[in-house]
């Protein structure tokens, strides 16, 4: 592996960096992000046509129902939102019934959020859906050996350290 050192301006800082990416490296790092995108993009296409929803709507309800109430901040930051594009999501659920938002009590400037009894309704059947199209794009492709080690590397990458 080549390497070598980026001096920044400041003559400062110095980092050790690879030249370019190996040609297998490079494919798996592609091959992860083209995989994520397809798959992504096919189960928002089809969940929206079955159910008029995407996968966004999908991860808000599934955090709600794991999770609990949340503080629409700490719900932002869970699934990596802007406050303003949670809000709008939020709005069109509401008005859809799926969710509730309450004034926090210990913070009258923040609102809490959860899930309604129509929105729980409403996640079973996405989630039945949801987990068919997961099988159909992505783990039928995949050898149950295949899907250990995936697991084991996505275990591995979850500290965000590569480690």
């Amino acid at each position: 592996m080549r390497r070598y050192i980026v001096a920044f301006p400041d003559n400062k800082l110095y980092i050790e960096a690879m030249s370019r990416l190996s040609s297998t490296e490079t494919a798996a790092w592609r091959g992860f992000l083209h995989a994520h995108s397809r798959i992504w993009s096919q189960l928002d296409r089809e969940m929206q046509a079955e159910y008029d929803l995407g996968l966004a709507v999908y991860e808000l309800l599934l955090t709600l129902e794991e999770q609990g109430a949340l503080r629409m901040s700490d719900l932002a930051a869970r699934l990596r939102y802007s406050s303003g594009g949670l809000t709008r999501l939020a709005d069109k659920l509401e008005a859809l019934g799926l969710i509730k938002r309450v004034r926090c009590e210990t913070d009258g400037r923040g609102f809490m959020v959860s899930l309604t009894g129509a929105g729980q309704t409403k996640l079973r059947r996405l989630h039945v859906f949801h987990l068919a199209g997961v099988r159909q794009q992505f783990l039928g492709h995949l050898s149950d050996e295949e899907q250990r080690i995936l697991a084991s590397i996505w275990a591995k990458l979850e500290g965000g350290d590569g480690g």
